[in-house]
């Protein structure tokens, strides 16, 4: 006689629950990253068709990484190759926000400003923020500032369109029980509809950073004489290819940084949601 299906589905369940050992250790994902380090190391160079000078290697990478540590890029350390791109970043990072953020608000609370300004980054929306790169290199020359103008808008897009979605999403019994209790207009927009649209609000900075980063460092490959951006486009154009390597890991790093310090922020701030 077959065992009960639903017996069968508990124990499964059970099983779950109590997790496996390993699995659940950062030493389960980990082996995928040691057998690709492997393999890249000892296999891929032996590859026919594959020019292990243009390849590298972990081994050069380590090694191109440690003279980076003590001797900098071109005579400027390695640190001020990285403050230089988080320093562009952060500060059109938070421009952007600090713009998006009420315009989004108001574009979600008001059906009128909504309808009036939607048409406008709906089609801004699916332009890639690089093609503005040309924009403002004329506008701006070689400067940090088109560099700054340029992540400002990357972030103001993305921030205003969650931002807006948030206070859409807001439930009508919400607005209907400020209204029993006679609340202004300003007063429902900060006690009620900016709290209830802080997830979708916080999800927008979350990507904005994200595409931010990306956008920097796409700039710098392009018009800046310092930077991760610039020392990849440097050392790629004289074929250093373990320095091109060690600035894609660096941009990498960085980028799940910022991204988690943004889930710690969030969880902070909604933890009646991440609980």
């Amino acid at each position: 006689m077959p065992d009960n299906p639903t017996g069968s589905l508990q124990r499964v369940k059970r099983r779950d629950k109590r997790g496996h050992p390993f699995r659940d250790s950062p030493l389960y994902p980990a082996m995928l990253v040691v057998f690709l380090v492997a393999f890249w190391q000892f296999a891929l160079p032996h590859i026919p068709f594959l020019p292990s000078k243009y390849i590298g290697s972990p081994a050069g990478i380590a090694r191109s990484f440690h003279k980076l540590l003590l001797h900098g890029y071109e005579g400027v350390p390695l640190i001020e190759e990285i403050t230089a791109s988080v320093r562009r970043v952060l500060l059109g990072f938070f421009i952007g926000a600090a713009l998006a953020t009420p315009i989004g608000l108001m574009m979600g609370y008001n059906k009128y400003v909504g309808r009036l300004l939607g048409p406008l980054f709906g089609f801004l929306r699916p332009v890639p923020a690089l093609a503005f790169i040309p924009v403002m290199l004329i506008w701006f020359g070689i400067s940090d500032v088109g560099r700054i103008v340029l992540i400002a808008m990357t972030s103001f897009l993305y921030i205003v369109l969650a931002t807006s979605a948030g206070v859409a999403a807001v439930p009508e019994a919400y607005l209907r029980a400020a209204q029993n209790y006679h609340l202004s207009g300003a007063r429902t927009l900060m006690s009620i509809v900016l709290p209830a649209s802080l997830p979708s609000i916080l999800i927008g900075f979350r990507t904005g950073m994200a595409l931010s980063w990306a956008v920097v460092v796409a700039a710098e490959l392009i018009a800046a004489q310092h930077g991760l951006g610039y020392m990849i486009k440097d050392a790629a154009t004289f074929f250093r290819i373990n320095y091109v390597y060690v600035g894609i890991i660096l941009i990498g790093i960085i980028g799940v940084l910022l991204d988690w310090l943004f889930t710690v922020i969030q969880r902070r701030l909604l933890h009646w949601i991440s609980k």
